[in-house]
């Protein structure tokens, strides 16, 4: 008798594999040593993790950003698969697309006025403390995160009636093992965070976070 396996079982053995992704541990001696004047926040919904920033020291360093938003207290950026992230209502069918047959990723930036941001609660919200130059390659990170169009400028993907986030067509490409988390991981390496691991999981990510975080109060 011939075996077969169906690609929905093929998708929960990858699935599981990324679960398995296991964090390092972050060691004091690999905090950035130079002063760290900003502060920016690594916020976990559930599966996904987004870093929060405050308004104005963002958008004044940002090429980008900084044509699109005016006066938010508080901005919150994202990374994740360019269909499945921009629908309001997305299909369980795009979540599977996206880990297996990713199209193109997007970029979500959308001020917030609330630290945490209404639908995160306190203990899902980690601050860590950035150094100028790392603050500064990071904002070089999320500038160049945001794909631009044959003119140039940021290409601009579908709104949501209900959201007035806005979506930016992403670089990069999405898919079960450069997600939404890698994503983050990348930027929290640029601003000279001493995050290591596979860290496919929000969860993973958290968690060093708060290891990074509670270095930096003791310090």
């Amino acid at each position: 008798m011939k075996l077969t396996v169906s690609p929905y079982r093929l998708i929960l053995v990858a699935l599981l594999l990324v679960l398995t992704g296991c964090a390092g541990t972050p060691r004091r001696a690999d905090l950035p040593a130079a002063p760290t004047p900003y502060t920016i926040h690594v916020v976990q919904y559930g599966w996904h993790t987004a870093l929060m920033f405050d308004g104005p020291a963002l958008l004044a360093r940002s090429t980008k950003l900084g044509h699109d938003f005016h006066g938010p207290t508080y901005v919150l950026v994202g990374w994740g698969d360019g269909e499945y992230f921009v629908q309001e209502h997305p299909p369980w069918s795009k979540a599977v697309k996206a880990l297996v047959a990713s199209d193109y990723p997007a970029l979500q930036v959308g001020g917030r006025e609330t630290n945490p941001p209404l639908g995160v609660t306190a203990r899902d919200s980690v601050p860590l403390a950035i150094s100028e130059q790392g603050y500064a390659t990071l904002v070089k990170y999320i500038d160049g995160s945001i794909a631009a169009g044959p003119d140039g400028k940021p290409v601009y993907l579908g709104n949501q009636p209900s959201n007035p986030d806005r979506f930016y067509q992403a670089t990069g490409s999405y898919s079960m093992f450069n997600n939404c988390n890698s994503w983050v991981v990348g930027a929290l390496r640029a601003a000279g965070m001493p995050i290591s691991g596979i860290n496919l999981t929000a969860r993973s990510v958290f968690e060093q976070a708060e290891q990074i975080s509670a270095l930096q109060h003791a310090h």
